[in-house]
């Protein structure tokens, strides 16, 4: 007779709920996907500020360059002015360094080359040189441009006459000087000449002022002390932002007009200015109009040829 098999219980593995543990898995599984996430996302972050910061290296690199290159373009530009306004002598404009020579006193003055010591034939003569170019010709365009072919002096060749605005200021200094020096240069004026002689030199006065205002040096000009005075002077051995004198004289020598030459001055109402060139006497010495009228154009026409 066999025996009865012994009913034998059902014993769990573990205590863990089974339904429990398939859920905690699936969590595990779930925050496992969402920090791969989290982490792929991290990763793109970074690539993306990897590639944010190259662009901005590789822009502010390129930023540099151009400045750079735009500064020393700019720079190199600069040499020859601003180029605010046009000029025919503009090609023959550089500027450049240049330290003024430390003149207390005219007795310190290089009297090879100055202009302003005590009158003498040579600083006469120097005088003479520099105002050659005082007169230059333009261009007919350049006229064109301004309006003002109907209003200006024409050469034979079509040009116009003109003067640089600094030559004018040199010649201003130039009256100035003689105006000091009036037994040399102003013999025997009369009443009538003293009151030009004044008006003229208020007139170069006010033109150096302006010019002085436009062109503003503004070189710092420091001060140091003396031994034999209590008061403070100027140490003027500093450079100057200054053009190449003889680059401008170049294109002052390629347009100079030479105003005795015949055909040169000749009014529309008065005829020639200088009818014996170099050798005509100037009625008026002091070279100053007291109420100057303006020429009526239509009845005199300034121009004999326009070139349109």
């Amino acid at each position: 007779m066999a025996m009865p098999r012994e009913k034998q219980s059902y014993t769990p593995v573990s205590d863990v709920d089974v339904s429990s543990q398939s859920g905690s898995e699936s969590e595990d599984l779930l925050f496992e996907g969402r920090f791969s996430r989290v982490q792929q996302r991290g990763s793109h972050l970074k690539r993306r500020l990897l590639f944010a910061f190259a662009g901005f290296v590789f822009l502010a690199a390129y930023t540099a360059v151009t400045v750079s290159i735009t500064s020393m373009y700019w720079k190199k530009e600069r040499l020859h002015g601003a180029s605010v306004i046009d000029s025919p002598l503009r090609p023959y404009i550089r500027y450049e360094p240049t330290t003024f020579a430390s003149t207390e006193s005219s007795s310190s003055h290089d009297h090879s080359t100055t202009l302003v010591g005590h009158p003498s034939d040579e600083g006469d003569a120097r005088w003479s040189k520099l105002m050659e170019y005082f007169f230059t010709s333009v261009p007919y365009e350049y006229m064109a441009k301004l309006e003002r072919l109907d209003q200006g002096v024409q050469l034979p060749n079509g040009d116009y006459v003109a003067n640089y605005a600094f030559m004018h200021q040199l010649h201003c200094v130039k009256r100035i000087y003689q105006g000091y020096f009036p037994e040399r240069y102003f013999p025997n004026m009369t009443e009538e000449e003293r009151g030009l002689q004044l008006e003229h030199n208020l007139h170069c006065l006010e033109m150096l002022i302006e010019g002085i205002k436009c062109k503003a040096d503004e070189t710092p000009l420091t001060l140091r002390w003396l031994d034999n005075t209590p008061l403070p002077t100027g140490n003027r051995s500093i450079a100057h932002e200054c053009v190449n004198w003889d680059l401008i004289t170049q294109g002052l020598e390629k347009g100079r007009v030479d105003p005795f030459v015949a055909g040169v001055f000749v009014h529309p109402k008065f005829g020639a200015v200088v009818p014996q060139g170099k050798n005509t006497v100037i009625e008026n010495r002091i070279g100053f109009t007291a109420d100057a009228k303006g020429l009526d154009y239509d009845k005199y026409p300034t121009h004999a040829t326009h070139h349109d």
